[in-house]
């Protein structure tokens, strides 16, 4: 379907078949906005942006994209690409590669398989060959980086940092100490030489205060403006755009200014405020984004993210240490009560009506923490709907966007 017949149906996005119409389907529902126009170009651009870099004689390296690694990196002059990003690039024939070449069994991670896929193709040209892993991620990852290394890759694979719900006093300060010492040992990897710039990094850490700031001004502009950034929209702005900046800071930063001014002159409709209702997304965000058009076509609204910014880093103490403290002290230090409580406090903020768990099929490890989070909403007599997706590029099945829709009427009922 082109992008011309996609529009001709907005209120049947799920007749969209591929990310590239998604997102400009979005920007045409967004025609008002220049600085949202803006931050998907961003997005668009991120990867092939990178890898034009990358040839262009830029140090870049496959990684996570978010936690520690982003301000780390852009202080080692290395440019963070998110290989979670490859998702939207990927089709049947990528699930091929990983099942029938690589022997991923076929309910592994759909993740996982996209970015092994997107490496394969990638073997014989000219482009990003370091991959920065986490042994944290999961074991279907920790494979995937093996074999990748196996295939002419450099992989860094750092240990696990993980924080149990009591961990506190000597056992934190030693997590505390041993993420430095993993932060070193990745600059090492990265530049020959174990020693970040501490000036650098404090520009760094700056700069995420900063846009941490300006991206919760962001959230509480659109609480009282619930339809001015729909839910795609703010999905890449806040998880993939505020953790990396797409590859970009200065322009991402100048898009956020620009977004925050938009926001501040659109008067407040009050019947928007009547109709809206006010959701919370839980878990993972995938590349499935018929979902996120889908709630607002029923009327809902994502205006409270597990990852919301709620912490900043602390500019008083070493450079290091505040991210390692930052890494312990955030929504994904490790146990799921971290995460919890973040949704908690959106929950309230927002006085949500109800919850959207999200996860990949085949991700074990992630469905755990859903179902805990499912049972502890329904304690507290908030509404839920825990939906499994898959990664790779494509429209969602139409019985996840039947349930969405199920779901959001019921609440406006």
């Amino acid at each position: 379907m082109t992008v011309a017949t996609a529009l001709k149906h907005i209120q049947e996005p799920e007749e969209i078949n591929n990310q590239s119409d998604y997102i400009a389907y979005s920007k045409s529902v967004h025609d008002y906005s220049p600085a949202i126009k803006r931050l998907f170009d961003l997005s668009e651009d991120y990867v092939p942006g990178a890898e034009r870099a990358f040839q262009e004689g830029k140090s870049a390296v496959w990684c996570q994209g978010f936690n520690y690694q982003p301000a780390l990196l852009y202080a080692l002059d290395v440019l963070p690409v998110s290989y979670g990003e490859m998702g939207r690039y990927s089709d049947k024939e990528d699930m091929l590669i990983a099942e029938d070449f690589y022997q991923f069994p076929v309910e592994t991670c759909s993740m996982v398989k996209c970015a092994v896929a997107q490496w394969h193709k990638r073997i014989h040209s000219s482009t990003i060959k370091r991959i920065l892993g986490n042994a944290s991620s999961c074991e279907p990852f920790n494979l995937a980086f093996e074999i990748m290394r196996k295939y002419g890759y450099d992989v860094y694979n750092n240990e696990v940092s993980y924080r149990g719900p009591t961990v506190a006093g000597d056992r934190l300060e030693q997590l505390v100490n041993f993420t430095i010492e993993q932060m070193l040992d990745v600059a090492q990897w990265l530049t020959g030489e174990r020693a970040v710039p501490e000036e650098r990094l404090r520009v760094e850490i700056a700069r995420k205060n900063r846009l941490l700031g300006k991206l919760t001004k962001v959230l509480e502009l659109r609480r009282t403006r619930p339809f001015y950034m729909k839910s795609l929209a703010i999905i890449l702005t806040l998880n993939v755009g505020l953790n990396n900046y797409f590859g970009k800071p200065r322009e991402y930063e100048e898009a956020i200014d620009e977004l925050i001014q938009e926001l501040e002159n659109e008067p407040i409709n009050e019947k928007d405020l009547q109709a809206v209702i006010p959701l919370v997304w839980a878990g993972g965000t995938g590349q499935e984004f018929g979902i996120y058009e889908a709630i607002d076509l029923a009327g809902g609204a994502l205006l409270g993210l597990r990852s919301a910014p709620f912490r900043l880093y602390r500019e008083d103490i070493p450079p290091l240490e505040s991210i390692a403290r930052w890494v312990y002290e955030n929504s994904s230090a490790g146990a799921g009560v971290y995460a919890r409580n973040v949704l908690d406090a959106e929950v309230d903020r927002l006085k949500a009506r109800g919850v959207i768990l999200y996860g990949y099929i085949g991700c074990s490890f992630a469905s755990v923490d859903r179902e805990m989070w499912r049972r502890h909403f329904h304690d507290r007599g908030l509404a839920c709907i825990n939906l499994e997706g898959s990664f790779q590029t494509g429209a969602p099945t139409g019985q996840v966007l039947t349930r969405i829709k199920a779901f959001v009427e019921l609440l406006s009922a």
